[in-house]
């Protein structure tokens, strides 16, 4: 029997690292379905703002993973979404290796869509690699990623959190610019999904320090989808796609994005999309809430973040 988080969460097992803390399975005792659960690892002032601000940016996409809701319990906080039990792309370049040209183009297609839909709610990810790309369990068919972990995005009218010398994101994925603490921009997040792309086609992790790709694909690699991926991680800002719906419109242009619907050629290759979560087959037991929702040390932490003015949005959200 796992604890149960604020009365209604039962928290099973750990399955994962976030941004901010620890991403744990969980029961939902009043819907009776399971959950992924964000536990917030630190409750200083500046964690509890990234979370506040991660839980209410609800992007409206079916290739995102936003926040349902969040409890409270003494002084730990939590919010909870969607159960992706299919792996990431990550995990998915680990069991095949390179993947064929149609399987990248049709998964950087749908990041294209996800990053639309954030940079169209005035938010940049920041923190777009194959390990925040999760994928439904979706066997031999067309697979379906959604970005998952806003604990490091911005709107683009937040104050930075930040110190001057921090960077934030992850190395390799980091655009250039943002070496040299440039304001974030979509055209950071097009820097990463290039990186994606050229990673998805070689299963080569790009170095930590960035760089420049070759103009010249690598030796199996289609020539087309390289060029889409030089272009969306040119070193300029200026030389990339202006948006993500242009992105979408150079990527169609290889001819490699499946029709809607269509399963991408593997060339053979059998490449399954599987579940990753062993689920136990029966719901756990109801127990007893230990103790009603409490949430005033979390509150009381709110208040004096709102008190010092460091918190511009998602007070309401979190309130709501």
């Amino acid at each position: 029997m796992g604890e149960v988080f604020a009365g209604r969460y039962e928290l099973l097992e750990p399955i994962g690292e976030g941004g901010m803390g620890t991403v744990w399975l969980a029961w939902d005792q009043r819907e009776g379905v399971h959950r992924a659960a964000k536990m917030l690892r630190h409750s200083d002032a500046a964690s509890l703002i990234r979370f506040v601000r991660e839980q209410s940016f609800r992007i409206d996409s079916e290739h995102c993973v936003s926040p349902l809701g969040w409890s409270a319990e003494d002084d730990r906080v939590l919010f909870t979404m969607d159960l992706v039990r299919g792996g990431s792309v990550h995990s998915l370049l680990k069991d095949y290796g390179p993947l064929p040209g149609q399987w990248a183009a049709c998964l950087l297609d749908q990041l294209l869509v996800a990053l639309d839909a954030v940079h169209s709610a005035g938010v940049v990810h920041r923190d777009v690699k194959p390990g925040n790309l999760l994928l439904e369990p979706t066997g031999l068919g067309r697979p379906h990623l959604r970005l998952s972990d806003f604990g490091i995005a911005i709107a683009a009218e937040e104050p930075r959190l930040t110190e001057a010398y921090q960077l934030l994101g992850t190395p390799g994925y980091r655009a250039p610019e943002q070496g040299v603490m440039s304001d974030p921009s979509p055209a950071q997040d097009l820097w990463a999904a290039g990186v994606v792309l050229m990673e998805m086609l070689t299963a080569t992790r790009p170095p930590a320090e960035g760089g420049s790709l070759a103009a010249v694909a690598p030796d199996g690699v289609d020539q087309r989808l390289w060029n889409v991926a030089c272009s969306l991680a040119s070193r300029d800002p200026a030389l990339r796609p202006a948006s993500a719906l242009d992105a979408r419109r150079l990527l169609a242009q290889t001819g490699q994005v499946p029709p809607e619907g269509v399963a991408p050629d593997d060339e053979g290759r059998q490449i399954e999309v599987l579940e990753h979560l062993d689920l136990p087959t029966q719901p756990p037991a109801q127990t007893p809430a230990r103790i009603p929702w409490a949430r005033s040390a979390v509150l009381g932490m709110l208040a004096t973040v709102v008190g010092l003015g460091l918190l511009s949005t998602g007070v309401w959200m979190l309130f709501s």
